[in-house]
């Protein structure tokens, strides 16, 4: 129920309410007159004139001081009058004391009241002031323990990966779990990738990759023109829409890739960028720069991580690996030798070995030195290379080299060391501008045509590579039973 209607409801009551005791008492002045015991009636008079204080009281608590109380004041001030100039009592004249003290009394209630409120309201301002003062600055101190957190949790995720990345020394294993983690990390992207130069080479494969979303025409196989870019500039780059980015010109082929918006940060290994690890959204302005620098700080524990395991492998190559050739060392080769021994004998395969030895070696030395001697070396392992792919090498000592073939009969092994010899004959030397013409004696004995020991497989390869010598070089001898 609303304040009007409730106003207009407390008028109606007092006017009927004035409007019946004035007619009660307009009703008891005219018995007044007719009675012989006014005593009764006067009292009834009194009463209706106490009564009339009601509406009085309704209109004031309703209205205050508008023009209804003026109007009811009106009104009861003749009425006074009235009932003394009929009665002729002087006495009633007191109801006008009466209305007037119960008139004041609710003036100072309304004040006293008034005040109290105005004072209730004062300290509700405060108690809201200093609730709002409270709510701001707990505000402030939950934005500031949720940045704390926002930032430990950050940490705490960094400091997980730095032990993540300590227990492999395999670079791609690592580059996948920095590709892995940054996703997890910066999971507003749609692709993340790890790129890697290797060598000398001047493209740049992506070697790790993780794809949450489709993104066009991707396929994640070579870096893009921004890699390239953070990699000249040796910087982290963030970019908000590449369509609209001035530095970089998309072709036709990269923006079906629906490359919209990226951050990359640089891989470094041994003080130079060897690659990026990079975040790409189909969207743009996805990324922040707090994305940024979390990326950076995944690209500097990576970069630390994947450095040591490329000069791990580095160092496990060059301990079996021979440092001219390139070819496996004799010790590692007669550990591999020794494994595919035993798996031949256990699934009762094949084995073939392949001595090799080149002719007049010593003669080339001593004319154009140690150095002719090793280009020498160098072009015969290349040739070797490229006729057995996939087969063991190894420089098994100074110009001597051996060969193991697997699940190879001896008539296949044969056929392969004719190709060996001829492919040596027929390429020219190249030694300090000078053609020089090489050929090579190739012993060859298998398992088990002619041995299941492996040391007398090695000594009849030996045997055989000796005969092919004293029978005048550039030949290949087959072991005798």
């Amino acid at each position: 129920m609303g304040s009007q209607t409730r106003r207009q409801i407390a008028f109606a009551l007092g006017l009927g309410t004035a409007l019946l005791l004035a007619y009660l008492l307009v009703y008891t002045l005219v018995q007044l007159k007719n009675t012989e015991v006014p005593e009764i009636y006067l009292q009834r008079i009194a009463l209706i004139l106490t009564a009339l204080a009601l509406p009085l009281f309704t209109t004031w608590w309703r209205f205050k001081w508008l023009g209804v109380n003026l109007i009811a004041s009106l009104f009861l001030v003749p009425l006074v009058l009235f009932v003394v100039s009929i009665t002729k009592i002087p006495v009633f004249l007191w109801v006008f004391l009466a209305y007037g003290f119960i008139m004041f009394m609710l003036y100072r209630t309304e004040q006293y009241f008034e005040t109290q409120i105005a004072m209730i309201g004062i300290e509700q301002e405060k108690y809201e002031d200093e609730t709002n003062n409270l709510g701001i600055a707990f505000k402030a101190k939950g934005e500031g323990i949720s940045t704390f957190f926002e930032k430990y949790s950050t940490y705490y995720n960094l400091r997980k990966l730095a032990e993540e990345l300590t227990v492999s020394l395999s670079w791609a294993e690592l580059a996948q779990k920095a590709v892995d983690r940054a996703m997890d990390f910066i999971p507003r992207g749609d692709f993340a990738k790890v790129t890697l130069a290797h060598g000398e080479e001047r493209k740049l494969p992506v070697v790790a990759k993780r794809r949450l979303r489709p993104v066009g025409s991707w396929s994640g196989k070579q870096g893009d023109l921004f890699d390239f870019w953070c990699i000249k500039n040796r910087k982290r780059l963030i970019v908000m829409d590449a369509q609209e980015d001035f530095r970089f010109a998309l072709s036709d082929a990269e923006k079906k890739d629906n490359v919209r918006s990226l951050i990359i940060a640089p891989l470094f290994h041994e003080g130079r960028v060897a690659g990026t690890i990079a975040i790409h959204a189909t969207r743009p302005s996805v990324f922040s720069h707090d994305d940024l620098r979390l990326l950076d700080a995944i690209a500097t524990l990576a970069s630390s991580a994947i450095s040591n395991a490329i000069l791990y492998e580095k160092t496990e190559e060059l301990a079996i690996k021979d440092s001219l050739t390139g070819l496996f060392v004799r010790r590692y080769f007669f550990e591999r030798l020794k494994e595919e021994h035993r798996r031949a004998l256990l699934h009762q395969k094949n084995l073939s070995f392949l001595m090799c030895d080149l002719d007049h070696f010593k003669e080339c030395n001593d004319r154009f030195g140690h150095q002719g001697g090793d280009l020498m070396l160098i072009q015969f392992a290349e040739i070797l290379r490229q006729c057995l792919k996939g087969s063991l090498l190894a420089r098994y000592g100074g110009e001597e080299f051996a060969i193991l073939l697997p699940e190879s009969t001896k008539a296949e092994a044969a056929k392969i060391a004719e190709q060996i010899r001829k492919a040596v004959e027929k390429s020219p030397f190249n030694i300090r501008r000078e053609q020089v013409q090489m050929t090579v004696s190739i012993g060859v004995a298998s398992l088990p045509d002619d041995t299941l020991d492996l040391e007398n497989l090695v000594r009849k390869a030996d045997e055989a590579l000796y005969r092919a010598k004293k029978g005048g070089r550039n030949r290949v001898c087959v072991a005798t039973s």
